[in-house]
């Protein structure tokens, strides 16, 4: 309710740093979500520290913020989510690596999909495939022609695509 009224008053930068650090979750939580609408380094800034919050969901909506405000300034500081202990959180910090697009981002990525690619139960972290085809960085070249491979033809398309990427190829 309160997101709704702020949104449709036109939120402020300032309205959205004091919101951040609110002692009330559900406050945060709003800011949180809003701040992908309110552009500025404070904002930017206020979201990385609230990287470190207790909640998941305040962490998984920062990450989601920083990437639709194209913070590619914050990608070292998203990087280290990959090893969140919520899973949502660090495969929606995969996401907003791969939108983000910035190169920084391929080894720690390829270190995810490393520690990922063997979770049991089928689970392999397509999405980590598919942020290192969308950053284009050559880097990620030998890992994704090793993918292509794969038994799991899911896993095997991912790669494929993600090198047609790479390569420039996107038809």
């Amino acid at each position: 309710m309160l997101s709704m009224w702020l949104m449709a008053c036109g939120p402020s930068a300032d309205t959205i740093l004091v919101g951040l650090t609110s002692p009330n979750p559900v406050v945060r939580e709003d800011m949180v979500k809003i701040a992908k609408n309110v552009s500025g380094s404070e904002v930017v800034e206020a979201l990385v520290t609230v990287l470190a919050d207790p909640s998941a969901a305040i962490r998984k909506e920062a990450v989601n913020s920083l990437a639709s405000l194209d913070a590619v300034e914050a990608v070292p500081a998203i990087v280290p989510l990959l090893s969140d202990s919520d899973p949502e959180v660090a495969r929606h910090a995969v996401d907003a690596l791969g939108r983000l697009g910035d190169p920084r981002a391929v080894a720690p990525l390829l270190a995810y999909l490393e520690a990922h690619a063997d979770v049991a139960g089928g689970d392999f972290p397509l999405n980590a495939i598919w942020a290192l085809g969308n950053i284009g960085d050559n880097a990620a070249v030998a890992a994704l022609a090793t993918l292509r491979e794969h038994e799991d033809a899911y896993v095997a398309f991912n790669a494929n695509q993600a090198l047609k990427k790479l390569s420039g190829d996107d038809s």
